[in-house]
């Protein structure tokens, strides 16, 4: 799939003169419909989604006890990744805890695991490396790389990534009845509409979230504020040109513009994971005499390349993602400009990017 010809021939002008022009649609829908500007639809159903995001939050803050050189417990970070026998206690849960669970639904849990030993055995050395100007701690393991960055930002590309763009807009997900005759739960939604919430609720972004107004997202919609400086895509797209869009559509059970709005979803959100990987390698650009930012901002931004390969409609190919990640080595403390540079080219390149050090 190619990015710049996708965003070109799909924008929001067509999708709307498709819809006011009473095009007929794949399911003959020939009545013009509103769309609105916000996500706020009357039967919106994502809590699941929106508690996986409030479970890694509560997992994150007790991993990086380790960077204050405390030991951490794999046992228990484990609890909180399968919740299995954790109390949690932030206080999105204050209420009532949690009853899904981050490692079934990541792509290959068994990466994340071993990290989470790794962390565990490398706190008890209470080893942490401060940054030059004393303000940033963080544990590395011997070659530089950071669990704690690749364990969480490896379940937002292996789990939220993967759940939101190939899972829930798959064909196996959308391909269901969208009959007001097979309502289901309380909010009264059809399996199609819960499915395109869900992919929304991994997304991280509140109900009114655009380029005007960026203040609420958490985890994937957070990081699409990093990529609007650059130009190749912005919140609106995503949001607006995406899944509001697209949700509007399924209402009026219009699924060409669904289908449309789908592929939007899945080339916007893929160029977020490259955006956010852009912005992490030109920062440990700037912080190469420093050892904590530079690995701290490499292992972050390995992480987001790595999340490129979960998308089923993905732009290259996971050993292509996988060829670029090795091109910065196997130890990151002695990685050079160079060989960061080539990273950030080849990354750029494949996406048909030619401004990356805007990010």
């Amino acid at each position: 799939m190619n990015f710049i010809k996708t965003t070109l021939k799909i924008s929001l002008v067509f999708l709307l003169s498709f819809i006011t022009s009473c095009s007929e649609s794949d399911s003959n829908e020939s009545n013009a419909y509103n769309v609105p500007t916000s996500y706020n639809f009357e039967n919106k159903s994502y809590g699941g989604q929106t508690d996986r995001l409030n479970m890694l939050a509560e997992m994150e803050t007790y991993m990086k006890r380790a960077n204050l050189g405390e030991a951490v417990d794999a046992a228990t970070i484990k609890m909180m990744y399968a919740n299995d026998g954790y109390t949690w206690t932030s206080d999105a849960f204050a209420l009532a805890q949690p009853t899904k669970q981050l490692e079934s639904k990541t792509f290959d849990a068994a990466p994340i695991n071993a990290l989470i030993d790794e962390l565990a055995e490398l706190s008890l050395t209470g080893n942490t490396t401060t940054s030059l100007n004393g303000e940033k701690t963080y544990l590395f393991n011997e070659n530089g790389f950071e669990p704690i960055q690749l364990i969480s930002k490896g379940i937002m590309g292996s789990c939220f990534y993967y759940q939101g763009t190939s899972v829930y807009l798959s064909a196996d997900k959308m391909d269901v009845a969208n009959d007001v005759d097979a309502l289901v739960g309380p909010l009264e939604y059809t399996a199609m509409q819960h499915h395109f919430d869900e992919s929304f609720g991994y997304f991280g972004a509140p109900v009114v979230f655009s380029n005007s107004n960026t203040s609420g997202g958490s985890y994937w919609a957070k990081y699409a504020t990093k990529t609007i400086e650059g130009d190749l895509t912005t919140i609106d797209n995503i949001m607006q040109d995406g899944f509001i869009l697209g949700r509007a559509a399924i209402d009026n059970d219009d699924l060409k513009t669904r289908d449309e709005a789908i592929v939007i979803i899945q080339a916007e959100w893929e160029m977020v994971t490259v955006c956010a990987a852009l912005h992490y390698l030109n920062g440990a650009i700037e912080d190469i005499t420093d050892p904590a930012l530079r690995n701290h901002g490499l292992s972050e931004a390995i992480a987001f390349i790595d999340a490129i390969k979960y998308n089923a409609q993905g732009t290259i190919s996971g050993s292509a993602v996988d060829n670029i990640i090795d091109m910065l080595g196997t130890n990151l403390n002695v990685v050079t400009p160079e060989m960061i540079n080539n990273t950030r080219t080849a990354l750029a390149s494949a996406f048909g990017i030619t401004n990356a050090t805007a990010y």
